[in-house]
């Protein structure tokens, strides 16, 4: 029996006009959810997004599947699109429409002085905002957040429980913060002095944060020394991240969970930093570059790079390291076969 708590049905032919797909089977045919294959109940929609998943489908309780369009010996009711993870994304959104808030303050919430938002805007329970900050319209803002002074925020952005955005960080519009992210903390400035003491350098800058900029949970990033750190619009970046101050981050990067970034880098658009990357302070990242996981880059990168290692280097160069690296007991064994048996030559001609 299907348990699924229904908030509204469609039919086939319905989801295939809202991703652009192409019907295949009863277009009458009703819909009742979406989920993936291990999981899906009779009346929901699922994916096949590859061969592989072919017979994990017919096994399945699916009543129809989106599933590529040069998938030919896939002949099962649902949609044929070029692009299926896509569709069943949008088909997700669908199905769970994001939750429509109140509009307003909450009485237990603390506001500074001067403090604007617009409409549709709804601050949640035990929030606090500071002085001078403007929130546009239809903001979302989740219980226990902080918000300091002179902080501006877009349109249509929602911040989760508990993040922190610093003093004068200004975040575009449609941008998502989850929860425990801390935006425009301090930098981690110092300068030793000839006691040999650390000697804090004020970080008196900002963040500015783009549109259509997502940022996971537990992220950090820090306000510049002076002048800006920049996140640039569509970059989406994941769980316990760490920005530098003054980094300046391109267009639609990816930066994956665990990864790093020293002070002062530059990060072009269209980059990949896959999770526990490391980029060294003050270099340059070129676009269109791709950092595989745990890759360290030590030294500036060009445009349409693929590096891979500690220290980062070309990937298929990295690959042939590691396949060698792989054979050196071997290779160790040898050299010292070769060394006994010189011996033993050297011996007999002496």
């Amino acid at each position: 029996m299907n348990k699924r708590r229904r908030l509204q049905l469609a039919t086939l032919g319905e989801l295939a006009e809202l991703v652009k797909g192409k019907v295949v089977g009863d277009s009458n045919l009703e819909i009742t959810g979406v989920s993936g294959l291990e999981h899906v109940l009779p009346g929901e929609i699922s994916l096949v997004a590859s061969p592989k998943a072919i017979a994990i489908a017919k096994k399945s309780q699916a009543s129809a599947f989106i599933f590529p369009s040069n998938l030919k010996e896939f002949n099962f009711t649902g949609i044929e699109i070029d692009n299926p993870r896509l569709a069943f994304a949008q088909i997700l959104w669908y199905f769970n429409p994001k939750k429509i808030f109140a509009e307003g303050i909450h009485s237990s919430a603390v506001v500074g002085e001067g403090f604007e938002y617009g409409a549709g805007t709804h601050v949640a329970p035990l929030v606090y905002i500071g002085a001078h900050v403007k929130l546009g319209e239809r903001v979302i803002i989740h219980p226990g957040v902080v918000i300091e002074d002179d902080v501006e925020i877009g349109n249509d952005t929602e911040i989760y429980a508990n993040a922190v955005i610093c003093e004068k960080t200004v975040v575009g519009q449609r941008v998502i913060i989850h929860p425990g992210t801390v935006i425009g903390g301090d930098g981690f400035g110092f300068e030793k002095t000839s006691q040999g003491k650390h000697f804090k350098v004020p970080q008196v800058g900002r963040v500015v944060i783009q549109d259509d900029v997502e940022i996971g949970s537990n992220v950090t990033i820090d306000r510049a020394t002076t002048g800006q750190t920049l996140i640039g619009a569509g970059t989406k970046i994941d769980n316990l991240v760490q920005l530098g101050h003054n980094v300046q981050v391109g267009k639609d990067n990816i930066i994956v969970a665990m990864s790093g970034v020293a002070g002062s880098t530059h990060i072009g658009d269209r980059v990949t930093l896959a999770g526990q990357s490391g980029i060294n302070g003050h270099i340059t990242i070129g676009d269109d570059t791709v950092v595989f996981a745990r890759g360290m880059v030590i030294s500036s990168l060009p445009p349409n790079s693929v590096v891979s290692g500690q220290p980062a280097r070309p990937h298929a160069e990295d690959m042939r390291i590691q396949a060698a690296a792989g054979k050196l007991p071997e290779m160790l064994r040898t050299i010292r076969q070769l060394e006994k048996r010189l011996a033993e030559l050297e011996g007999k001609i002496n």
